[in-house]
């Protein structure tokens, strides 16, 4: 099934992206970009707009430099969302996995030319591991005997979750979280303060796309919100299972960012002496370092898992999350 939304303009890589973009542009000059590629890295570093900006360059009818030029029919067809050659499938809206059936009419799509001669079809599947091991095997099909002109990119925060048969068939490219000047100057233009640019990169480990999206969404005074009731716990005023029935009315991913990001502050303060968030987490300080690794391994596992859909009752696993904490705290 196609998720085609209507734009304004076609996107472009961002500036961090351009070994990436320059590696592509090689392999399109030499006229061997592989039939499949799986761009893979951490989730809110711009690689699903990375995708999009490469499938519209390969569409236009007369890109320029290896962009798009935006105006001729083949672009102005992805602009209204409606390209015969483009598909980008992910989770139906209210779902968190891409259904067997998507894949499966996408075999149509797969084995039909491009409607422009000499053309490409592109098509775009994000995230890869939202795929059940039935859906995936599907797709196997298509990677195995795909028609010449199509190019399958796989977009994947997890690529350790996809099937080795999947891996394998893909060229892998990888990336990583900008460096630190970079992410902060192109952030620091959107929200304009040099201060805040870097203090939502340190809560976001590095990834721009994420500070943003904590920007636009007041996600600081949210995660503030949940320190203040954490330390209310901490104090006896508040239990870890009242706790955990206030978080189950939060967005769950929301919240594991806030815990695994908070762990992992934690973990640095205590194996490089990095600095804290305020605090509760400051009275977290003396805790052994193999039980906070512990827990961020247990968070890591419980977002893999909801990233692949899996059904999990929110109260149940915040309950899981804290009591095991806590425990661990007490020992």
């Amino acid at each position: 099934m196609s998720e085609s939304v209507a734009k304004t303009e076609l996107p472009i890589a961002y500036s961090w992206q351009m070994p990436q973009w320059q590696q592509l542009a090689q392999l399109v000059d030499s006229a061997r970009l592989p039939h499949a590629l799986l761009i893979s890295g951490p989730d809110g570093i711009g690689k699903h707009r990375f995708a999009q900006a490469f499938a519209a360059s390969l569409l236009c009818e007369q890109a320029s430099g290896f962009s798009a030029c935006g105006q001729c029919r083949s672009c102005q067809l992805l602009l209204a969302g409606n390209h015969p050659d483009f598909r980008e499938v992910c989770p139906e809206e209210g779902k968190r996995q891409i259904g067997i059936d998507q894949v499966r009419e996408l075999q149509g799509f797969v084995g039909k030319f491009a409607h422009r001669e000499g053309g490409k079809k592109v098509l775009l599947i994000h995230p890869a591991e939202a795929m059940n091991h039935f859906t995936a095997n599907a797709l196997l099909k298509t990677l195995e005997e795909p028609a010449g002109d199509t190019l399958l990119m796989l977009i994947s925060h997890a690529p350790s979750q996809l099937l080795p048969t999947i891996r394998s068939r893909c060229l892998q490219m990888k990336f990583g979280v900008p460096g630190g000047d970079v992410a902060k100057g192109w952030l620091q233009h959107y929200v304009g303060d040099p201060a805040q640019a870097e203090h939502l990169l340190a809560e976001a480990a590095g990834r721009p796309l994420a500070a943003k999206a904590l920007f636009d969404n007041d996600g600081l005074s949210r995660w503030l919100g949940y320190d203040g009731r954490l330390s209310a716990v901490v104090s006896g005023s508040l239990s870890p299972l009242q706790f955990a029935e206030e978080l189950a009315g939060e967005e769950v991913l929301d919240v594991l960012d806030w815990w695994l990001g908070r762990l992992m502050a934690l973990s640095r303060h205590l194996l490089a002496e990095r600095p804290l968030p305020p605090g509760v987490w400051q009275d977290l300080a003396g805790r052994d370092s193999r039980q906070v690794m512990d827990q961020i391994d247990k968070a890591l596992q419980l977002r893999a898992k909801l990233q692949r859909g899996a059904p999990l009752n929110k109260r149940l696993l915040f309950e899981d999350l804290l009591l095991s904490w806590f425990a661990a705290v007490n020992r």
